[in-house]
Formats: C-alpha cells, sequence, structure tokens
C-alpha cells in the first residue's frame, strides 16, 4: 500500500479529530466524576495540577499508543495476506508505536511517583533517589513490566521477521497490556479473581478492535487488498464486541452492589454511557456488514466504508477517553466494606463437599470468552460443510464438544475453586485440563476441518498451512520434545515449590495450566493420529510416546500417594472447612492421578492396537 501526498491530509484531520474527542470526553468525564481537580487535604503534600490533569492524559496517550502497537500486529499478522507488502508496512508502524507506547508508560510512571508521594513533577525530577521508589509500588512496577515488553516489542519488529515471530510479538504486545489490570479498581473487588479476569478480557478485546480498525484504516484504505482485509477484521470485529460486551457487564457487576447504582452514582452512570458507545459502535458495525463489506471492489463502497470507519474511530477514542476517566473515578463504596472475602484465595470457598465440586460455580468472563471462540468456530465450520454437502462425522463434533464442556467444568465449577486450596482438587483439576480435554479435542479433528472449509487463500486456511508447514510446528512434534513436554512440566510443577507460588496468584495459576494445556495437546494431536502433522510419527514412536505419558503419570500418582508433603505450607493457610488432613487428602490426589490416567490412556492404546491389525492384515494381503 501507498498512500499519497493528497490522500496523507485528510487521514491526518481524521486522526486529529478522533484524538481531539477522545481528549474532550476525558476532560469532560474527569469533572464529571470528580476526579479532577484532586481536593486537598490540610498537613498532607499535593502534587498539584499538572500531576492531577497530566496523569489521565499521559493514560489517554498509552492507551491509545497501546491499542495501535497490538492493532498493527493483529493486521500483520492475521489480516494481511501473507506475503504483501502491508505486512512489512504494519510492522514498521507496531515498532514505532510500540516506542510511543513505552515512552507513555514511562512518563506515567513518573506521574503515578508523584501522585503517590504528593511531590511536583518538577521537584520529584531533581529528587532522583525518590524515582528508585517506583520500585516497590504496585501500580509502578506494572508500568516498568509494560515500558520494558512495549520497547521488547518495537525492537523485535526491526530484527527478524517470520509469521511465527510475528505473532509471538503480538503475544507479548497483548501480555503487555495486562500488568495494569492487577492494580486498578479490580484489584480491590471483592471477587478479585473473577474482576481481573473481566478486566484482562476487556483490555485485549478493545485493543485488538480499536487497534484493528486504526490499522485497517490507515494501511489499507487505498490498498487492492482491502476487499480481502475488511471482511476478516469484521469476523474479528464482532468476536471482539461480543468480548468487551460480556467482560464490561462482568466488571460492572463486581464493582457495583445493585442494579440502581447505575443511574444513582457518577461512576454508573459514566459506565452507563460507555454502554451507549458500546451500542454506537455495535451500529457501526451492521451498517459495515449491510452496506459495505460485501461490496468493497466498487470504488462508492469504499468511499462509504471509510467514511463510516472514520466514525467509527471517532467515537472509539470518545470511549478510550471514557476509560480512561473511568479507571480514575473511585467506585461506589461496598455494603460490606469492600476488600477480599478471602485475603489469600480472594473470594469465599464454603465447606468442601463432592458435591461442592458441580455446585460452587465461578463464571470467569475471561475462560467464558476463551472456550465460546471454539465452540463457535466449530459450529460455524459444520455449517459451512453442511452447505456444501460434506458429511463430518458426528463423533468428532461430539468429541470436540465434550472437550471444550471438560474444560468448562475444569475451569468454571467447584473444580476450579477448591483447586487452588486443596491438593485432590487441584489433582483432578490438573487430569481433566492436561489430558482428558486434549484428547477429546484431538479427536475432534479440528485441523482437519479447517482443512475441509477454508481454501489457500482464506484467512484461516492460510493459517492451517502456516501451522502445518512451519519448522517450529516440525520441532514441536519432535518425539524428543513430545517427551520433555510430557516429564518437564509435571516435574517443575510437583517436584519443587512452583504448586504454592502458582495457587497464590490466579493468574500464575491459569497461565500454569495454559501450559500444561498445550502440552498435552501437543502429545494427543500425535497420538490420536486424526489431523494431519508436520513430521511422519511411525507407530513405534507413537508407542514410544505413549509409554512416556503413562509412566509420567504413574510416577506422579505414588508419588502424591506415598511420597512426601506437596505445597503444605500453602493448603495448610488456605485449605477450606471440611478438610481437616491434609495428607490424607494428598493420597486422595494421588489417586485421582491414577484414575484419571488409566481411562484416559484407554483410548490411545485401543487406537494403535487397531493400526497395528490393520497394518498386519495389508501385510497379510499383499
Amino acid at each position: 500500500m501507498s498512500t499519497s501526498r493528497g490522500g496523507a491530509t485528510p487521514a491526518r484531520r481524521y486522526a486529529v479529530v478522533a484524538v481531539a474527542a477522545g481528549v474532550l470526553v476525558l476532560v469532560a468525564a474527569l469533572l464529571f466524576g470528580g476526579s479532577v481537580p484532586q481536593p486537598s487535604i490540610p498537613g498532607l503534600p499535593k502534587a498539584g495540577p499538572f500531576t492531577d490533569w497530566g496523569m489521565p492524559l499521559a493514560r489517554f496517550a498509552y492507551d491509545l499508543c497501546a491499542f495501535a502497537t497490538v492493532g498493527t500486529l493483529v493486521a500483520a499478522v492475521i489480516l494481511a495476506p501473507r506475503g504483501t507488502p502491508q505486512v512489512a508496512a504494519c510492522l514498521r508502524a507496531a515498532g514505532r508505536w510500540g516506542l510511543g507506547w513505552a515512552a507513555a508508560a514511562v512518563v506515567t510512571y513518573l506521574l503515578t511517583i508523584s501522585e503517590v508521594v504528593g511531590l511536583p513533577l518538577t521537584d520529584l525530577l531533581e529528587t532522583p533517589s525518590i524515582l528508585s521508589f517506583g520500585t516497590t509500588v504496585p501500580q509502578t512496577q506494572a508500568l516498568l513490566i509494560v515500558a520494558a515488553a512495549a520497547g521488547a516489542v518495537a525492537i523485535g519488529t526491526s530484527l527478524w521477521r517470520s509469521p511465527w515471530w510475528n505473532a509471538f510479538l503480538l503475544a507479548v504486545a497483548v501480555f503487555a497490556i495486562l500488568p495494569p489490570a492487577y492494580v486498578g479498581h479490580a484489584a480491590s473487588a471483592g471477587d478479585h479473581d473473577i474482576a481481573i479476569s473481566a478486566l484482562m478480557a476487556h483490555l485485549a478485546a478493545v485493543a485488538v478492535w480499536v487497534g484493528g480498525l486504526a490499522a485497517v484504516l490507515v494501511h489499507f484504505r487505498r490498498s487492492d487488498r482491502l476487499a480481502q482485509v475488511v471482511p476478516r477484521f469484521s469476523t474479528l470485529a464482532l468476536a471482539c464486541f461480543g468480548a468487551v460486551a460480556v467482560s464490561g457487564v462482568a466488571s460492572a457487576w463486581v464493582r457495583l452492589d445493585a442494579v440502581a447504582q447505575l443511574w444513582q452514582t457518577r461512576y454508573g452512570l459514566l459506565i452507563l454511557a460507555k454502554a451507549a458507545a458500546l451500542v454506537a459502535l455495535g451500529l457501526f458495525g451492521h451498517n459495515h456488514r449491510r452496506r459495505t463489506v460485501a461490496g468493497l471492489a466498487e470504488r462508492p463502497v469504499r468511499r462509504t466504508f471509510v467514511r463510516l470507519a472514520t466514525g467509527e474511530a471517532i467515537v472509539m477514542a470518545a470511549a478510550v477517553g471514557l476509560a480512561v476517566a473511568l479507571s480514575r473515578t473511585p467506585p461506589p463504596p461496598s455494603e460490606g466494606g469492600g476488600g477480599h472475602d478471602h485475603l489469600l484465595l480472594e473470594y469465599e470457598l464454603p465447606p468442601f463437599s463432592i458435591g461442592g465440586l458441580i455446585t460452587e460455580i465461578r463464571l470467569d468472563p475471561l475462560i467464558l470468552l476463551l472456550l465460546a471462540v471454539p465452540a463457535i468456530g466449530y459450529l460455524l465450520g459444520l455449517r459451512r460443510l453442511a452447505r456444501d454437502g460434506i458429511v463430518w462425522p458426528p463423533g468428532r463434533t461430539a468429541a470436540w464438544l465434550a472437550g471444550l464442556a471438560v474444560l468448562a467444568f475444569a475451569l468454571l465449577s467447584g473444580v476450579g475453586g477448591y483447586a487452588r486450596a486443596m491438593l485432590s482438587a487441584q489433582a483432578l483439576q490438573y487430569g481433566l485440563v492436561a489430558l482428558v480435554a486434549p484428547l477429546l479435542l484431538a479427536l475432534g479433528a479440528p485441523l482437519t476441518l479447517a482443512a475441509q472449509t477454508t481454501t489457500d487463500r482464506s484467512q484461516y486456511g492460510e493459517v492451517t498451512r502456516a501451522i502445518l508447514d512451519s519448522r517450529l510446528a516440525a520441532r514441536l512434534t519432535h518425539p524428543l520434545t513430545l517427551a520433555a513436554a510430557q516429564i518437564v512440566p509435571v516435574a517443575v510443577l510437583y517436584g519443587t515449590g512452583w504448586l504454592g507460588q502458582s495457587l497464590y496468584s490466579y493468574a500464575l495459576h491459569l497461565l500454569t495450566l495454559a501450559l500444561l494445556f498445550c502440552a498435552g495437546a501437543l502429545c494427543f494431536w500425535v497420538l490420536a493420529g486424526v489431523d494431519p502433522l508436520p513430521r511422519p510419527i511411525t507407530w513405534v514412536t507413537r508407542v514410544r510416546l505413549l509409554a512416556v505419558l503413562a509412566v509420567t503419570q504413574l510416577a506422579l500418582g505414588l508419588a502424591l500417594r506415598f511420597g512426601p508433603g506437596v505445597g503444605v505450607d500453602w493448603f495448610t493457610l488456605v485449605s477450606p472447612p471440611g478438610v481437616s488432613d491434609l495428607t490424607a487428602d494428598q493420597r486422595a490426589a494421588g489417586l485421582t492421578v491414577l484414575v484419571v490416567a488409566v481411562v484416559v490412556l484407554v483410548a490411545p492404546v485401543v487406537r494403535l492396537a487397531s493400526w497395528r491389525r490393520a497394518a498386519q492384515r495389508r501385510r497379510t494381503l499383499s
């Protein structure tokens, strides 16, 4: 894509209008919410008006740069067809936005210290020793992590370019958005884990949506690839719209005690204003799908798309301003006094019972959204096959949906709640996430479905082909890598102190489960033998891998049942009523691992045996 000199001026003008709209809405919302000017307390130092107003403005610039970084990387990795010039242009732009993001994080870091210590910024800069104070405050610690990650993304865009490297940079950029979620209003909500999860899902979805639209306008509006890119972004934007709506409702739910607070408090009115902006953006999206997406090859339709998208970007900038103001506005005080119901777990657990593993449901919006995406994507693929008259085995569909249901049960039911407080529940969650769900999902043959419902030139066809043709996939499915992926995570989790550390933090707990799930998914991708593989795997290699998996689970089960205590210090502090004997609970954990392993390994054993018999029959017939 090349932007002509004559087209650059309107683009800049639209950008200025969008930013100005965001700033005006930000200032108005700050004044309405009472966040500025900050009231002075007699006898206490005050940072001054420069910090009071500079802090939200710096955060607004921070958010815009962050969203633009993520959005241009989304355009490079997902939206732009592979091998086109727009990929390189988006990567260069992501590098520049990443530098701006890092700079905005540093400025926000300085202003946050100024606000916390009550010292004007000019005086703070004259006292460098105070700057190190920021390394001890959670808010500024998070900003340092963001600055480092954003800087790494900016540097990474110029070091090396490949589809996998670009995807890695996108993952780092999305991760860099998340640390501030731990130190805002979500950190003081009663349901801390759900509040944090909702905010993380909200930030990630907004970044992809807002930044992706900006990238489409900047890099593709004059490109002959626009007709190919916009339908891709339209699908992505629809998913982001749903994610923003669900996570926004969850965030409001955990911060407000009653629905009436939406119109009885200024904080609630700002939430309603954000909801109105979301409705307006939904109308923009509806108009895009009805009027522009299908006819972008025609010049008048392209102009209509640019006008609609520009209006949408202005509303998005205003919504970002509202969000920054909302983050600076204190929520209404809770009737219960605020704070966490449990100082360590951050939520209340009733006395343990077997039935509680099913009934104690905690609907985490982030996990709900992560599970909804593959479920909806799979069903859409089935609909496309049915439209083309292709019959898909119902057993594969049942296996895929059952795998997602197992993940939902392991993460959203009482299993997920008690897993951070009881080793037996944690072992059950491990077995479901690392063994049962990966096996069922592998039997669902998602890559085969993607290959049959896409072409090489389509968005997901490119992804499928990239997975199967990449060197990384070939290395990940190497027998030694697969064996290490089964042994190392289990040894680290249960053989070191990592179990207690991961259970202490909800985010680390989810990250640990994600790594265990990925290891299991790789293993069963090979063992199931339903989907195509990036390298040939012999029957003997599969048998050896199955043996490694069986020995690992056997060793873990026996170690838990007869070995020394695991995570005793942590479980002593958080075990719920009804669990008095940690030794008995650990023995139950060992038995749980053994039972789950035996049940799971039956299917691969039967499948490998049938392959062996089929091979012998072929040799006999030949």
